[in-house]
């Protein structure tokens, strides 16, 4: 039964169009003939969601598997939530607007470690429980994850779902539906859906596995494998038409994958390490995709999509095949964030049309020597040569991506980063050209599971005396300007990316206590103090403290740490305090095209 949609989305309601559904490039298929129905969710606000590539991505693979039903859903602004629950209408789906209890199976992408929040959010929003166990009583839909975060690490999550679906989904999620679509035939339990769902290669089902004292899982039945392969899939740009939104998105364009993977081995990259081997989609396969796209969607601008679409050899001879295809019809292409050292002319050519935009770099370090910790592979002499071009091409507004917190890293390397821009602005400064502007992003290196350095520590403490170092180098520096990552939120990133089964504890509470959207600037605060109080609440605050100074102990309790376990007081006191009420720098804030640009890197 649909939801009376027309009674909620009322003139108080901001952005109706994010509840409307029924977008160009939307599939409707017969509800009553369908075997399988399906939900995939994209735990942010539609402006978000709906840009997103691997959400559309999927969506289309699921819509054409025979008999299979596939709706959308996102999180709701707190306007319309509000709403919901004091009209006791539970949370729908886009298309169909059927509540999400009606489906099947609801699927959430996870691809950032605070994102569980959000899925808590639109789970009790739907009148779903929260928990795979409080779910086995009643009839209630399969609840998935997948995605990047999911993928590296699913402990702390493994209490809110049936199962996780690890790497690409491509194939994954076909084989799942006809796996589902035998065992409702058959009318198999709750329990026997699982077990078969569990052999599928990429299927994780956290019920049928346990942690050791160690932190180590294993499975608690012989019918189970032992370890969980992650799926990889080659793409597929056929699928990334669709979707044309009714209001203004993150990624306002077209966007076509042409490479999944990346070659180059940096150390603080999870990406990179998590999408191996590299796959690059054929070019003739990239330009149908585009001139077909185009066509269909009526966009005037197109991406494309990889960790390093510089290194996709093909990239200047795809370009100007679709510039001389489209030349009439006034399109532009743009790129996420890409090497600097491998931007050359022949790709500045490509880029662009009637207008230039902005261009993204990310150099990393500000020194030679932290790039070649990092295995960055970049020279000075190429991010002078790189940017140089773009000056010399025309543009006048380049976004530079830096790290601070990176493992050896000294302060005359994080002065260097000042430093760095500074020697940028003056090479490439020429009389009669115009004022070249850079707008720099510092975030904190937080490290990653199945990375190089995934055990390095960081100190909350000294990313604050860090950037207080670059606010008094960048303070006279003039077309700069400079946004700095939260530090209290990069720790709690930290504190859940590499946590194990008993977080979930910790996740659910800070849902109760408030946080949700906390990626978004305005909800930093609230997420915080959340965040912390959880952590208190759960008995969890001595392990914070390791990350808040730095001492990450990943070989078990230490006497000290074990006296401190017991110790709750720790969420009063004065140092706390202090640091809720330090607010930061209102230019953390940066722009929405930021936070999109993030999304673009491999968001599976």
């Amino acid at each position: 039964m649909a939801v009376p949609v027309e009674k909620l989305i009322t003139s108080d309601i901001l952005k109706p169009a994010r509840y409307l559904g029924n977008e160009l490039g939307a599939v409707h298929k017969p509800w009553d003939t369908a075997a399988t129905r399906w939900v995939l969710t994209y735990p942010e606000v539609y402006e978000v969601g709906a840009s997103n590539l691997g959400h559309i991505i999927l969506y289309n693979i699921l819509n054409a598997q025979p008999r299979s039903l596939c709706d959308r859903a996102y999180l709701p602004a707190p306007d319309l939530a509000e709403k919901l629950r004091a009209t006791h209408t539970p949370l729908f789906a886009v298309e169909s607007k059927r509540s999400l209890t009606e489906f099947d199976i609801i699927g959430f992408s996870l691809s950032y470690e605070l994102g569980a929040t959000n899925i808590l959010e639109m789970l009790d929003l739907a009148g779903i429980p929260l928990t795979w166990l409080e779910r086995l009583d009643g009839n209630y839909p399969l609840i998935f994850a997948g995605g990047q975060t999911a993928t590296s690490n699913p402990e702390p999550y493994a209490d809110f779902f049936d199962f996780i679906a690890l790497g690409d989904g491509e194939e994954l999620l076909p084989e799942i539906n006809l796996v589902l679509a035998d065992g409702f035939a058959a009318s198999l339990s709750r329990e026997e859906l699982l077990l078969d769902l569990a052999q599928i290669p990429g299927v994780y089902v956290p019920q049928f596995y346990d942690m050791a004292e160690d932190g180590s899982v294993h499975p608690l039945r012989s019918d189970v494998p032992k370890r969980i392969l992650r799926r990889v899939a080659t793409p597929i740009p056929a699928y990334s038409t669709g979707l044309v939104p009714y209001m203004e998105t993150v990624h306002d364009r077209l966007t076509i994958e042409i490479r999944r993977g990346c070659t180059r081995g940096c150390r603080f990259c999870q990406p990179g390490m998590l999408t191996r081997p590299a796959r690059d989609v054929e070019p003739a396969d990239v330009v149908e995709a585009i001139t077909k796209g185009m066509r269909e969607t009526g966009y005037n601008e197109f991406s494309l999509l990889s960790l390093s679409c510089s290194d996709y050899l093909s990239l200047p001879a795809v370009g100007m095949e679709i510039k001389n295809r489209l030349k009439n019809e006034n399109i532009s292409l743009s790129l996420p964030s890409q090497r600097v050292d491998r931007f050359d002319e022949n790709i500045a050519n490509i880029l662009g049309g009637t207008r230039k935009g902005g261009l993204t770099f990310a150099p990393e370090a500000g020194t030679q020597r932290m790039r070649d910790i990092v295995n960055k592979g970049l020279t000075n002499s190429e991010l002078l040569r790189g940017v140089k071009t773009a000056s010399e091409q025309g543009w006048n507004k380049i976004k530079l991506y830096f790290m601070i917190g990176l493992p050896g890293e000294t302060d005359a390397d994080v002065i260097g980063i000042a430093e760095t821009v500074s020697w940028l602005k003056r090479e490439c400064w020429a009389k009669g050209r115009k004022t070249l502007n850079f707008n720099l992003t510092i975030s904190n290196f937080t490290p990653k599971p199945h990375t190089p350095f995934q055990w390095h520590s960081v100190s909350t403490a000294e990313f604050k005396r860090k950037q207080n170092l670059l606010r008094q180098e960048f303070r006279r520096m003039k077309a700069v300007k400079v946004n700095f990552t939260d530090v209290r939120i990069s720790a709690m990133e930290d504190f859940i990316g590499r946590g194990d089964r008993t977080l979930s504890k910790v996740v659910r509470h800070a849902w109760e206590l408030g946080a949700g959207m906390d990626s978004w600037y305005d909800n930093v605060e609230q997420a915080y103090q959340a965040w912390g109080v959880a952590i208190a609440l759960s008995g969890k605050m001595w392990k914070y403290r390791q990350i808040e100074n730095g001492e990450w102990n990943l070989f078990g309790d230490s006497l000290e740490d074990k006296e401190d376990k017991g110790d709750k007081g720790d969420k009063g006191d004065k140092e706390d305090k202090e640091d809720k009420g330090d607010k930061g720098d209102k230019g953390d804030k940066g722009d929405k095209g930021d936070k999109g640009d993030k999304g673009d890197k491999g968001d599976k």
